[in-house]
């Protein structure tokens, strides 16, 4: 007899950007932390179930570490989405402690993240539908390029917002559109 022992760290899967369903929009966010120059920055995208630019988000943060300005990303990218006047939404995040955070819905008082969190599900019974995933790195780009230009805007600058899709995110955006797979 054989003994074949499989070796779960070489596992891959392959993924794509999936839109979401018609009616939605789907909010891509991701934040960024850089350790050397303590600097942090947001970014975001909305797209419909066309996979569509709809709005994107750029922002500098003021947190203490990478786990805040994911949230953080979450955040912006809802207000801005509800503000638009988006009622069923699909958030998307790479990260997987904020989506975790967020979906467990039970976070202690003493927690750091407790009053952000909070503000999160709050702003969330303003839409219909609402739902907060967790995906990975690679079908989350543009959101990645947005927090990255993010840490390049003066601590001082407000939200960017784009309403129409900057050059550095032609690549990605077309990426996705078509339906792009990766193996991760």
């Amino acid at each position: 007899s054989f003994f074949f022992q499989r070796d779960h760290s070489s596992f891959k899967r392959l993924v794509c950007w999936i839109p979401p369903p018609k009616g939605f929009v789907k909010i891509n966010c991701d934040g960024a932390y850089t350790w050397d120059g303590k600097k942090a920055a947001a970014g975001g995208v909305i797209r419909d179930s066309q996979g569509e630019f709809l709005f994107a988000f750029s922002s500098m943060l003021r947190v203490d570490s990478a786990a805040e300005a994911e949230l953080f990303a979450i955040k912006l990218g809802m207000e801005i989405g509800i503000s638009m006047g988006y009622k069923n939404l699909v958030v998307e995040s790479d990260s997987l402690t904020a989506i975790q955070l967020i979906n467990w819905r039970v976070i202690h008082q003493r927690h750091p993240f407790y009053a952000l969190v909070s503000s999160i599900t709050q702003m969330g019974a303003n839409a219909d539908y609402i739902t907060w995933n967790h995906v990975f790195r690679k079908t989350n780009s543009v959101a990645d390029g947005l927090a990255k230009y993010g840490l390049s805007l003066f601590s001082e600058s407000p939200v960017i917002l784009f309403k129409f899709p900057p050059n550095f995110l032609f690549v990605p955006l077309c990426a996705d559109k078509i339906g792009t797979m990766y193996y991760c």
